[in-house]
């Protein structure tokens, strides 16, 4: 993996940094802090070559310039899940199984790992010992999340012989495992299949439009709205008295478009080392892309979890839990999510869309991705009108 050098020191490149925060954390001398690129607003790590004395823990706790490769596991087994628990359920992004594994870790006396929003519509990883945190950390948060200080948390919390139920990112159970590797037996792992993350500097410019567009106080946002249903992907977001004064599904919508069309994300997120069928976590749960693809079934598959099992530590968790009827699984063939979701095979793609963007951005991300999303629809109209006659030439082939 490339990197950039500061003297002798190597930190990661934009192509495979993170922004893990892995590096600072382990310095010696505090001498790396996180700088925003003034090019895309995407934060890297920076040395401070007065203070570095070359020590290179940072490269070597690096998951970019040091990857876990021995780590990676192939899935042992595949299920599609879902809460016993209706409301829970209907309230969670897919199937509620991540919020299940936290009751159940909190049930066990344990701490527990997940994002939530922070000031200011930032996202960081939380520690917390109570089962109301389970709220901050359910549903999907389509933004940048920062490590902030959990790792000194997750510290703390080990040294004292605690155990910790931690989901996040896969970049960031791969950072937990660099750090924390002699402490594994005391920590459940489970990463998220990830499609990529937008710097939060766009989530914020995009909030503040939305706000002097509707004459609003945004207070709070959703990407997958329970109101509208969660598999519907709304957007939308609550003025000060929690009251929803937009919703949308659409790709007109700026940040829609720009995270589901794979327009805006970190650089990382387009050469991300696990995006692959090679897991880092104990238990990988994502949508269930696929259901049904290789082997019928005999439920709905609405609200549907897909948990990928990856060490018998994974296995024993998730079975306690079926066996105690808190979720319902169902075991499926291990290639059918995998062939069902790209994630599960390779990076997201660079796209027209993307690429335009990179060339249009400004600092100005709402006025960019209008921009762009004006010329991609104008293209795919145009490929769409192109190719009719030949559309219309086979179905009048397929007639003769």
């Amino acid at each position: 993996m490339s990197a950039t050098k500061s003297n002798n020191m190597e930190l990661a490149d934009k192509k495979a940094c993170t922004g893990c925060g892995v590096c600072a954390y382990v310095c010696p001398k505090q001498c790396i802090s996180f700088n925003v690129d003034g090019t895309y607003g995407i934060s890297y790590p920076v040395i401070d070559h007065s203070l570095c004395v070359e020590c290179g823990r940072c490269r070597l706790s690096c998951p970019a310039l040091d990857p876990l490769e021995n780590g990676a596991l192939r899935p042992l087994k595949a299920y599609a899940a879902w809460s016993t628990d209706a409301e829970e359920r209907r309230t969670s992004a897919s199937g509620g199984i991540g919020a299940e594994i936290y009751k159940y870790a909190i049930k066990k006396g344990w701490a527990i790992v997940g994002a939530a929003f922070q000031e200011g519509f930032e996202v960081g990883l939380k520690l917390s010992d109570h089962i109301e945190a389970i709220k901050e950390f359910k549903n999907s948060k389509y933004v940048f999340c920062s490590t902030g200080s959990v790792y000194k948390d997750i510290d703390k919390r080990l040294r004292a012989g605690d155990k910790i139920a931690v989901i996040a990112l896969p970049c960031q159970i791969a950072a937990i495992k660099k750090i924390f590797h002699k402490h594994i037996d005391n920590l459940l792992l489970v990463d998220l299949v990830c499609h990529g993350t937008m710097p939060s500097h766009y989530l914020k410019q995009y909030i503040r439009y939305m706000g002097a567009k509707y004459n609003k106080d945004v207070k709070s946002i959703t990407f997958r709205d329970p109101g509208v249903g969660t598999q519907n992907y709304a957007l939308s977001l609550f003025d000060m008295n929690d009251r929803c004064f937009y919703s949308s599904v659409k790709l007109e919508d700026p940040y829609q478009f720009a995270y589901h069309r794979i327009v805006a994300y970190r650089e990382n997120c387009y050469h991300c080392l696990y995006a692959n069928c090679k897991r880092l976590g104990d238990m990988t749960i994502g949508d269930y892309h696929g259901l049904g693809q290789s082997v019928s079934y005999l439920f709905s598959t609405e609200k549907v979890s897909c948990i990928l099992v990856n060490t018998p530590k994974g296995y024993d968790y998730i079975s306690s839990m079926a066996n105690e009827k808190k979720i319902v699984i169902e075991s499926r063939p291990i290639e059918e999510p995998i062939n069902g979701d790209s994630q599960l095979r390779h990076p997201s793609l660079k796209t027209y869309s993307r690429r335009l963007f990179e060339k249009k951005y400004n600092g100005d991300f709402v006025g960019s991705i209008h921009s762009v999303y004006a010329k991609t629809r104008f293209r795919e109209s145009f490929i769409q009108v192109c190719r009719l006659p030949y559309s219309l030439l086979k179905r009048l082939m397929n007639r003769l």
